[in-house]
């Protein structure tokens, strides 16, 4: 219940706070809103339609085909997530601006790069380091039930591609619309990418007004506009395409991949190639060549930040894990809170900068105070109301396997409520608490916009600290803390991807 009250509060006060109260129209002119509006959507819809370019057909190779690699592409395809969207767009503006080693040289043999700081650079930037939420989706997709469907249409007659192009791939639109929803609301909560590609969307609009304007409500109705938007994909990625909120189960029979020619294997071999060098690749040897670059590393700086953005990850994890086994239990026990609890854990799908906008407005609001003089409390309230989504979804689902008369045996015993939890709901829980964990640390130590705006002055993370630099164009400097927080992602990406153990062919 408090964790209900807390979140159905934060969305009343916040919505009466930015749309109640009168905001500078010569800043928030109509030209400004329109500007704001379409850079938003023409940039999270194209990202969203690259990322699926590039994940579904990947997706679909490492699946189906034999070729030489197929082990390693099925996961390493994966590893981009553990690179920030703004870590990944400073690398390639540094790659691509007029100055750098690889512009001279390329202008010497008269090759001239293309600009990438507008909304088409930004799109494209944006889908490579995400595609792999809808590659991941996709693949966990084929895992379970593709195999069984594929196998149903070759009984039918149907050849690879044919069974591939009219059966998998219509199959799969559900999957890929979730997946291109994640996409979309990843992109519009993204705020140091699209400010370093120099391209205006509302999260950019919320901290310009709070910090440059100081226009604090200016700033709330922003972050109501884009919360209205974000209900409105959210509408239609449940109205188009059903939501997965458990891991795919993996398939227990055998299957035979299409073994193809030499001339398609070594095909889809350089593809997966080229992309992974693209992805992966290129950012990690970027980063490590300025890195190595400095003259001074700041090794104890940046252990330093790497221990602020541990602690601020390990409270908003544990505080998250807390509530989210909370709400799960009391969604399976009380069907009048089901919608309660919905609307409280539906926070993964709003941007940060909205969260952390209503709730220093908020709070100011209710209490005539700002939640920062209270030190981390705000922040890691926050970051657990955005990401107590997986949490609450990962928990839950592995409480769906109990069934009604289990339960209904097991109170009939004589036990009180904490010996039933510790020794029969935990057994259950504990894989998804130990999944959730992962994913809300992770996502918490990468988080930007929200640590910026609700940081206690003088504490820096490695995102913040990422951000200091490349909002001035120290790529150099701005290595050394990506680096750290590629690191420890790529540590936590290859724990989950151990766990999940997608990769069913042997």
């Amino acid at each position: 219940m408090p964790w209900i009250i807390f979140a159905i509060a934060f969305f009343i006060t916040f919505f009466l706070v930015a749309f109640l109260n009168e905001v500078d129209n010569s800043y928030l002119s109509q030209n400004y809103l329109n500007k704001l509006f379409y850079n938003t959507v023409f940039l999270s819809f194209g990202s969203a339609i690259l990322s699926a370019l590039i994940a579904v057909p990947l997706a679909i190779l490492v699946t189906f085909y034999k070729f030489p690699g197929h082990k390693f592409f099925s996961w390493a395809l994966s590893l981009s997530i553990a690179f920030p969207a703004y870590v990944y767009a400073f690398i390639y503006v540094g790659i691509f601006e007029y100055s750098s080693s690889i512009s001279e040289y390329l202008r010497n043999l008269n090759i001239i790069l293309p600009p990438i700081k507008n909304i088409y650079g930004a799109s494209l930037i944006m889908a490579m380091a995400l595609f792999p939420y809808i590659f991941l989706l996709t693949k966990a997709h084929l895992s379970s039930v593709g195999i069984k469907v594929f196998k149903a249409a070759k009984s039918l007659g149907d050849g690879n591609m044919t069974a591939i192009r009219k059966i998998i791939i219509p199959s799969l639109w559900p999957t890929i619309i979730a997946g291109m929803a994640l996409v979309v609301f990843e992109t519009i909560a993204d705020f140091g990418g699209v400010s370093t590609l120099r391209v205006e969307t509302f999260t950019v609009g919320i901290y310009d007004a709070w910090f440059g304007y100081q226009s604090y409500f200016s700033a709330a109705r922003l972050a109501g506009y884009l919360l209205i938007f974000v209900f409105i994909i959210m509408f239609f990625s449940k109205y188009f395409g059903k939501e997965s909120t458990s891991l795919a189960t993996k398939t227990a029979e055998k299957f035979q991949k299409i073994e193809a020619s030499i001339f398609i294997k070594i095909a889809i071999f350089f593809l997966c190639l080229t992309v992974f060098v693209f992805v992966f690749c290129i950012p990690a040897l970027q980063l490590i060549i300025w890195y190595l670059s400095e003259s001074n590393l700041n090794i104890y700086i940046n252990l330093r930040l790497l221990v602020n953005s541990s602690v601020i990850g390990l409270c908003a994890s544990l505080l998250t894990i807390f509530f989210g086994i909370s709400l799960a239990l009391c969604y399976k026990q009380l069907n009048i809170l089901k919608t309660l609890i919905l609307i409280s854990t539906s926070g993964y799908a709003i941007p940060g900068s909205v969260i952390s906008a209503g709730l220093l407005v908020g709070f100011d609001f209710l209490f005539n105070t700002s939640i920062t003089f209270y030190g981390i409390v705000g922040l890691v309230a926050c970051l657990a109301l955005r990401f107590m989504t997986p949490a609450f979804n990962y928990i839950s689902a592995s409480l769906s396997n109990i069934s009604k008369s289990t339960e209904n045996a097991l109170a009939t015993q004589p036990s009180n409520a904490l010996k039933a939890f510790y020794y029969f709901y935990l057994p259950q829980m504990r894989s998804a608490i130990f999944l959730s964990f992962m994913l809300v640390f992770i996502e918490s130590i990468k988080e930007q916009p929200a640590t910026l705006l609700l940081r206690p002055i003088g504490f820096d993370t490695l995102s913040t600290k990422i951000y200091n630099y490349t909002s001035e164009g120290q790529w150099e400097m701005a290595a050394g803390p990506s680096l750290f927080l590629v690191i420890i992602s790529l540590f936590f990406v290859y724990i989950i991807n151990k766990y999940i153990d997608l990769d069913w062919s042997k």
